[in-house]
């Protein structure tokens, strides 16, 4: 299979509306299994299918998606940080959405592979557009976005990286953006703190989960049902629980449902689960807590 692929290559290279190839070349990848693809993609000039995504025709970058999401599954993650950079840079910034998509899954692969981690460390402007896309409105690209960050805070370097840097600076004015925006990134503070007990002092020492904490005593009830949310999570971990509890959270979010009103805590609950938020609906142990 790898002559035909190749071979489908030079003719969408040397085409001028290389669609009906590229349909080609779709069905040549998708029939041939990730292990056999690996020999077949090896050298192969993939960046010639990354050139085809900078077009206005969807049909053609829908194609181009497909392809790469198949093809790219076959590359080692070290194979990517050091021969795709540029062109997974370009996918961040694409215009349109599934291309983010395709490119923050890969970036994703790359943050969690050892050797991976450490070409994306040394990328500064890679990882703030990595950043930058959590506040991408489409929540598919977001959650792509989180995840590669917080696989990547899986590692000292990766910890300092994020919050040592002025990457903990881009967090913070990515937050500005909106509510919704700033609820994303207290879910991967979140993400990361409940890893260990060291990756929770990184986070508390930037000051964001504090931050988090203050948003229990707003005015706004959505804003405060919401963190109630994130320090739910944040509990799963025993050292999360340990912390909060210094904290003395745990006895407040105990008040908070019980000056509210098991009522309003379950029209509550099902708001967050269909509205503006985009997060889970608040736990069913604060809904116990509230009966």
């Amino acid at each position: 299979m790898a002559a035909p692929i190749e071979s489908l290559l030079n003719e969408i290279c040397e085409s001028e509306d290389p669609i009906e190839e590229l349909k080609s070349l779709r069905t040549a990848v998708l029939a041939t299994p990730v292990s056999g693809l690996r020999q077949a993609v090896s050298g192969a000039r993939l960046e010639i299918i990354f050139g085809l995504l900078n077009t206005n025709d969807k049909e053609q970058i829908e194609v181009c998606v497909e392809i790469l999401s198949r093809v790219l599954q076959a590359l080692e993650p070290i194979q990517l940080a050091q021969n795709y950079k540029t062109a997974l840079q370009s996918g961040l910034n694409h215009p349109n959405d599934s291309v983010k998509v395709l490119t923050l899954t890969q970036m994703g692969r790359v943050a969690g592979h050892a050797e991976g981690v450490s070409q994306m460390l040394n990328s500064a402007e890679i990882l703030c557009d990595v950043i930058e896309c959590i506040s991408v409105e489409r929540i598919a690209v977001a959650k792509e976005a989180i995840a590669a960050l917080s696989k990547l805070s899986n590692t000292k370097a990766g910890l300092d990286v994020l919050f040592h840097s002025d990457l903990l600076n881009k967090m913070k004015d990515v937050m500005l953006t909106s509510d919704i925006i700033r609820y994303r990134v207290y879910e991967l503070i979140v993400e990361v703190s409940t890893v260990s007990p060291v990756s929770l002092d990184y986070c508390a020492n930037s000051g964001l989960i504090s931050q988090m904490l203050e948003e229990l005593t707003g005015d706004d009830v959505l804003v405060r049902a919401t963190a109630i949310e994130m320090v739910t999570n944040l509990a799963q971990s025993q050292h999360g629980r340990q912390y909060l509890a210094q904290q003395g959270i745990m006895d407040k979010i105990s008040n908070m449902i019980n000056i509210f009103g098991a009522h309003n805590y379950l029209k509550l609950k099902t708001y967050l689960n269909e509205g503006p938020y985009y997060i889970n609906a608040v736990s069913s142990v604060i809904t116990e807590g509230a009966d």
